[in-house]
């Protein structure tokens, strides 16, 4: 893998976004209304749908983010009482709450409905199921945001969550080796496939996801049932964590 490929992956904000732009927000601590930038991303490798707010433009581009909630975790998004027009008030779980003034009444008319059409949606796949980026590599023809299977005798990789397309196939059984390193704070998992994995035979495949740990966990567990618990692997990413 070269440095382009994985510069390649920062990237993948761009095509995530629901909505983003300047806003005045409210300081949880001291009250004071600041200017910051805020981005609502759709579910993906890198994170849930969640709202996260950056200093700045510049804070976003360089992937600097201030604080982030998950949307699932907003109970209502309504006006704020004393700005009908421009403002946003958000009501989360456990009663915190976060507020916003717009630029103007358009703006803060889409904020609304685009936040109120993700509040309190649950973005949880099935069990088994993860969302990852693959890297491009000279293996697949593939690479890219896609979703991860892991089954107790395989390893599946689709592009999409309706899994009508399918990347790879692999048996874990015909899997070398899988890695992550967590000091890293990556978000990487290696799989190393043996010659007997078709179709793709010998080959190296890297994904990258804020569900690493998860998804490093349940291929263990399915390889060392299959293996007669000698485990092939070794430690995993730690998962995304809500931060604020």
């Amino acid at each position: 893998m070269n440095g382009t490929d994985l510069d390649g992956y920062s990237g993948v904000e761009q095509c995530i976004i629901l909505k983003q732009g300047e806003v005045r927000m409210k300081s949880r601590r001291l009250g004071i209304w600041r200017k910051r930038y805020v981005v609502l991303f759709a579910p993906s490798s890198k994170g849930p749908t969640r709202l996260v707010k950056y200093a700045d433009e510049r804070g976003f581009r360089e992937e600097r983010q201030l604080s982030f909630f998950r949307m699932q975790d907003v109970t209502t998004v309504v006006r704020l009482s004393f700005n009908e027009d421009h403002g946003i008030t958000i009501s989360l779980t456990g009663g915190e709450v976060r507020q916003f003034i717009c630029n103007d009444a358009n703006d803060a008319e889409d904020w609304l409905q685009k936040l109120q059409t993700e509040a309190g949606k649950s973005d949880t796949l099935p069990v088994g199921h993860f969302r990852a980026f693959l890297i491009p590599s000279m293996f697949l023809n593939y690479d890219g945001e896609c979703i991860v299977e892991v089954t107790a005798d395989c390893v599946n990789v689709f592009t999409d969550t309706t899994k009508r397309d399918k990347v790879a196939g692999m048996k874990i059984s015909c899997i070398r080796r899988y890695t992550s390193n967590p000091e890293k704070r990556n978000n990487n998992l290696l799989i190393e496939n043996g010659r007997s994995q078709e179709p793709i035979g010998e080959s190296l495949l890297l994904f990258k996801s804020y569900q690493a740990v998860d998804i490093y966990n349940r291929l263990d567990t399915s390889a060392r049932r299959l293996r007669g618990s000698v485990s092939f692997g070794n430690s995993s990413n730690e998962s995304f964590n809500r931060r604020q």
